[in-house]
């Protein structure tokens, strides 16, 4: 009986590592090559991450993903809706000196 060696898997890079991931984490966006980096939390915020995560059946590193990008989502909705805002408040301010116009011409 012969025992078959496991070819070694080649060593990853260490900034970036290179998977492939359910469906669930395509929406996630970490398909692809992913960056790496060392990130430290406040106190408490790992294990109320993790809980989340449990909670959302993620894992943590896709939950902290989730939220980031809901986060940046948000920031730019954020964005558009306040420069519609301001297009709408130019809009309106020309409107009211257009009724000031007309109502100086109505009074002569």
């Amino acid at each position: 009986m012969s025992v078959a060696k496991k070819k070694a898997n080649p060593p990853k890079s260490i900034t970036r590592v290179t998977h492939r991931v359910s469906d669930s984490k395509e929406r996630t966006g970490t398909v692809r090559t992913s960056d790496q980096f060392r990130l430290h939390l406040p106190e408490g915020m790992r294990d109320k991450l993790a809980e989340l995560a449990k909670a959302n059946g993620h894992s943590l590193n896709s939950e902290i993903i989730h939220r980031l990008t809901r986060s940046l989502e948000r920031e730019g909705v954020q964005k558009k809706l306040s420069d519609h805002l301001k297009i709408q408040g130019d809009r309106l301010a020309r409107v009211e000196e257009e009724i000031a116009s007309l109502v100086e011409r109505l009074r002569r």
